[in-house]
């Protein structure tokens, strides 16, 4: 008769440790006291695989993930092909769980208003198809928005008679206050949704989201935010920001496993909104069986392996600290623009690290991105992008020396 109770053991002894983040940075706080500052951020550095030769500074795009999440990744995945049983598998339900609690703590929400779906397009498009509009109803988006958070609406519209408006703000905004007005200035009688984006990939603009929800708020328009620019950049407090919805991916800024994604929803929001995607767990009639925002999860045989590796990088977020996430990628950008700009060379994003956050753009001559940004990869192994410009989003495993290689190489390329 054959026994898996040792096997059982073994594996929830490794797992733990996996979804602690294998205790990777724990020698970053026990050494807090005599570490620099700069010390530490090595130390964190060194928790990723990336050659000096191949710099990743695309956060807005593709994040490496840490090694912990990809050491997680391999042992589950290990571990199902091993014993790919219903007996072996039920384990990651609780795993899942686990991460969900993780996560919602962070976001200071509840467990039952999160959805771990796919990546940001798939909740953008959730919340898209599943709000219960009417035909002359008004969605107001940002222009900056992604495409998921964009033309589907357009694609919404044409087939239930919607109407789609966008707001084009200042492209050197000068205040908060400036930014708001360019939105609430376009709401009517007609506004149901207010559709925008916390952090824009295309400028590097960063909305003053609590204002604007309040206002929209007021007028009782619902405030659906794409987040894939900010969730594990910024410290987040969704219940204090207000937010109807908000949407983000883990491959992102918060380095975890791909085809991981996030969709929080208010819980006064999760009843009015429809699920696109109805698959086995959601139960048998029209009356779900799952709990809250979980019903936007029911997408069929999932990546059980990457799921419990987001474990993994929650956990190394909280040892790190989201404030000082936050505070390190201000710095990092902060310095950036301010080489570039002393460069003499024309930022697309604003020089205020109130009205930006993490994305940093250099105006290059129109059709030339591309170039530019393959030579930088190339002759300075900095890998960017050419959103907008010349893009650059550097985060925690960026270094100072890293910053000042990416001035010097934009200087040389577009000086």
């Amino acid at each position: 008769m054959y026994k898996n109770n040792n096997s059982r053991r073994n594996f929830l002894k490794k797992s733990t440790a996996l979804l602690a983040g294998t205790g990777a940075l724990k020698s970053l706080a026990a050494g807090a006291q005599t570490q620099t500052e700069e010390d530490f951020w090595q130390q964190v550095r060194s928790q990723f695989a990336f050659t000096e030769n191949a710099v990743p500074m695309n956060a807005a795009n593709l994040c490496p993930a840490f090694r912990a999440v990809t050491d997680s990744v391999e042992h589950f995945t290990a571990d199902i092909d091993i014993d790919c049983s219903f007996n072996n598998r039920a384990k990651f339900s609780e795993l899942l769980e686990q991460c969900r609690s993780r996560i919602a703590g962070q976001l200071n929400v509840s467990s039952d208003e999160i959805a771990l779906v796919r990546n940001t397009s798939e909740a953008n498009n959730m919340i898209n198809n599943g709000l219960s509009l009417e035909a002359g109803d008004e969605i107001l988006l940002w222009d900056q928005n992604h495409p998921t958070n964009n033309v589907a609406w357009d694609v919404r519209a044409e087939r239930f008679g919607l109407r789609v408006r966008r707001v084009t703000t200042p492209t050197q905004p000068q205040s908060k206050a400036e930014l708001v007005s360019a939105f609430t200035s376009q709401f009517t009688d007609a506004t149901r949704v207010l559709a925008i984006t916390q952090v824009s990939n295309v400028s590097g603009i960063q909305l003053p989201i609590a204002e604007l929800v309040a206002a929209a708020h007021d007028r009782g328009i619902y405030v659906h935010v794409d987040g894939a620019q900010s969730w594990g950049a910024l410290a987040l407090d969704l219940r204090a920001l207000d937010v109807d919805s908000y949407s983000a991916s883990a491959h992102k800024w918060y380095m975890g496993p791909r085809e991981v994604g996030l969709l929080y929803v208010k819980s006064d929001n999760i009843e009015r909104i429809w699920p696109s995607v109805i698959a086995p767990g959601w139960g048998n009639d029209a009356e779900t069986d799952l709990l809250g925002a979980r019903k936007f999860e029911s997408l069929g045989q999932r990546d059980d392996a990457a799921l419990a590796a987001l474990g993994t990088a929650a956990a190394l977020h909280d040892e790190i600290g989201p404030e000082r996430i936050e505070q390190r990628i201000s710095f990092l950008t902060q310095r950036l623009k301010t080489g570039i700009s002393a460069a003499k060379l024309s930022l697309v994003t604003p020089m205020s690290a109130e009205l930006s956050h993490g994305v940093c753009i250099t105006r290059v001559s129109s059709g030339n991105g591309g170039a530019i940004s393959n030579q930088l990869y190339t002759d300075y192994g900095i890998a960017g992008a050419a959103t907008g410009g010349l893009r650059l989003s550097p985060t925690i495993y960026n270094t100072v020396e890293h910053i000042d290689r990416a001035i010097a190489a934009v200087s040389n390329l577009l000086g």
